[in-house]
C-alpha cells in the first residue's frame, strides 16, 4: 500500500493483560514437525523501518532494527532461517522486490526507501531509495552483499532475464522510469534507463499516468511487461539489443490492454502465453485512495503468437478476490493461483467495511486463461505480504509483516497445505512457522 490515508481511525487502547492474550492466540499454533515444503531455499526480506499500521496514520512508530534478507535452506528443520544479512528494502512497493539469479546463487533486492533514519517519525520523512543490490547467496549460512548500482528513485520491483544477463525495473524517475541493468560475473555492469514509448501524458492523473509501478520479464523471451497503474493499462515491449548484448532500447509489442482498476503488479503464466495482474481498485477518485476501494481482481491476458505480423493481445479472464489482494503466486505446473490478501485489520471489527487477512486458492485453466476462486482462508496475521508455491506445489509459503500484540511485535513466514482430495482444492494451515527479522514481506522459492 504506497499511500497514506488521511483522518484515520485510532485503535481502540487495550490493556497489557488483553493485550498478552491477543498475542498468544494471533500466533500460529506449534506444529509437531516441519511440512515436507520442497526446493532449494526460501529467501525473504523484511523491512524494520516502519509499524503495519504506519500505512493508515502514517507514525512509523519505535525503530524495530535493521531490514534484513533471511535464506532458510530446505527442507525445514527448525523454526529460525538458515542465515541472514543486512539489506536494505521496503514494504512501501509492490511485492516483486526481490528476485533470484537463475543458478539461484544470487539474490537481487531493490531498495524503495532507504532505512530509517535518526529523527524519522512518518512514512514522509523516508528517504526514496535509488540501489538495486546482490546477494551472493551460494553460502545460505553467510548471504552477503556483493555489489549495488545505482537505478533511479523509487524502483518498485526487480524481474531477471531468462538467461540472467540482464535485470528490470521500474522506477520513479520521470524522464526515463524504466530501466535495464546488465549482471555478469557476479557483478552489475550498465543501466539502461528507457522512456515508456507510445504514452502521452494525461494531466488529470497524479503521476500523470506516465510512471510504471511494476515491470515483468517473460519466463523465455526478450518481451517485458510494463503496468501503469494509474492509467489501468498494460504494455508489452520487446527488448532490443546490441551486439555485444547490452539493451539498446525498447519497441512496443502489440497493442496496449486496459485492466480492471489499479494492476499493482502482475506475473506470466509458466508457460508463458497469458499475464495476470492484481487489479486492487484504489486511485485518487477512491476516498481514502485505499480505504474504501471494492474487492480485488484478477485479470488474464492472453499474449499474442510469439511469431505474429501484427500481435494483438485479448483479455480472457478474469475472477474478483477480497480487498487488497496484493500479492500472489503462480504454481510451477500452472494450473494454481494462490493470493495472499491484507484485508482491512485496521478498523474495529464492528465496522461493516471490516476484514481479517486471508489466503485465496484459484483454478487456472493454462488452455483457456480462465480462472475459478475456490475458496478463502481467513488468519490473524496483520499486513501479509509475500506469496510462493513450494516446487512440489503440495505447499504454500507466505509472510506475514506482523501480528498483534505488544512491542516488539512478532515477524513470520507461515506454512500452508494444498489440499487436494477434495473436488476443489483447499488450504490448510500447518501451524509451522519460522521466525524473520520485523516486516517480513516480499519472499521467494527457489528450486
Amino acid at each position: 500500500m504506497p499511500f497514506k490515508a488521511s483522518q484515520p481511525k485510532a485503535p481502540l487502547p487495550k490493556a497489557p493483560l488483553v493485550l498478552a492474550i491477543t498475542a498468544l492466540l494471533a500466533q500460529p499454533a506449534l506444529a509437531d514437525a516441519p511440512p515436507d515444503f520442497q526446493g532449494r531455499y526460501i529467501a525473504a526480506i523484511s523491512d524494520a523501518d516502519m509499524r503495519a499500521y504506519a500505512y493508515i496514520d502514517g507514525d512509523l512508530g519505535t525503530p524495530r532494527g535493521n531490514d534484513q534478507l533471511a535464506i532458510v535452506s530446505l527442507p525445514l528443520t527448525g523454526d529460525t532461517p538458515t542465515g541472514v544479512a543486512e539489506v536494505s528494502n521496503s514494504v512501501i512497493n509492490p511485492v516483486f522486490s526481490i528476485a533470484a539469479s537463475p543458478d539461484g546463487n544470487t539474490i537481487f533486492v531493490a531498495e524503495t526507501r532507504k532505512p530509517r533514519a535518526e529523527g524519522d517519525r512518518t512514512i514522509q520523512d523516508l528517504e526514496s531509495g535509488t540501489t538495486l543490490r546482490a546477494v551472493d547467496v551460494s553460502n545460505p549460512a553467510q548471504p552477503r552483499i556483493i555489489d549495488s548500482i545505482e537505478v533511479g528513485i523509487r524502483p518498485q520491483g526487480v524481474s531477471v532475464s531468462p538467461d540472467g544477463s540482464t535485470l528490470v525495473l521500474a522506477t520513479k524517475t520521470p524522464e526515463a522510469p524504466l530501466v535495464f541493468v546488465s549482471y555478469d560475473q557476479g557483478g552489475f555492469g550498465r543501466a539502461t534507463a528507457s522512456t515508456l514509448k507510445g504514452f502521452t501524458a494525461m494531466p488529470e492523473l497524479p503521476d500523470q499516468g506516465m510512471l510504471p509501478h511494476h515491470a515483468e520479464w517473460h519466463p523465455t523471451e526478450d518481451i517485458v511487461a510494463v503496468m501503469l497503474a494509474f492509467r489501468a493499462q498494460l504494455q508489452f515491449y520487446r527488448v532490443e539489443r546490441r551486439d555485444d548484448g547490452s539493451v539498446a532500447g525498447i519497441e512496443p509489442w502489440g497493442n496496449r490492454v486496459l485492466t480492471s482498476k489499479w494492476p499493482m503488479s502482475g506475473k506470466f503464466s509458466p508457460d508463458g502465453r497469458y499475464f495476470v495482474t492484481n487489479d486492487l481498485h484504489w486511485g485518487a477518485d477512491v476516498r481514502g485512495i485505499y480505504l474504501n476501494a471494492p474487492p480485488s481482481r484478477l485479470t488474464v491476458t492472453e499474449l499474442a503468437p510469439l511469431d505474429a505480423e501484427e500481435p494483438r493481445h485479448f483479455i480472457v479472464g478474469g475472477v474478483s478476490l477480497p480487498r487488497h489482494a496484493e500479492s500472489f503466486a503462480f504454481s510451477n505446473d500452472g494450473t494454481m493461483i494462490a493470493t495472499l490478501n491484507i484485508g482491512q485489520t485496521w478498523l474495529e471489527d464492528s465496522d461493516p467495511r471490516y476484514s481479517r487477512s486471508s489466503l485465496s486458492l484459484v483454478g487456472f485453466d493454462p488452455k483457456h486463461g480462465l480462472l475459478d476462486h475456490t475458496g478463502t482462508w481467513e488468519f490473524d496475521g496483520i499486513l501479509p505480504e509475500g506469496i510462493a508455491f513450494d516446487a512440489s506445489d503440495s505447499y504454500v509459503v507466505a509472510g506475514v509483516f506482523e501480528y498483534e500484540g505488544p512491542e516488539p511485535r512478532r515477524s513470520a513466514l507461515e506454512f500452508w497445505r494444498v489440499d487436494r482430495s477434495a473436488a476443489l482444492p483447499r488450504l490448510q494451515d500447518t501451524g509451522f512457522a519460522v521466525e524473520t527479522g520485523p516486516g517480513a514481506h516480499s519472499l521467494i522459492v527457489v528450486n
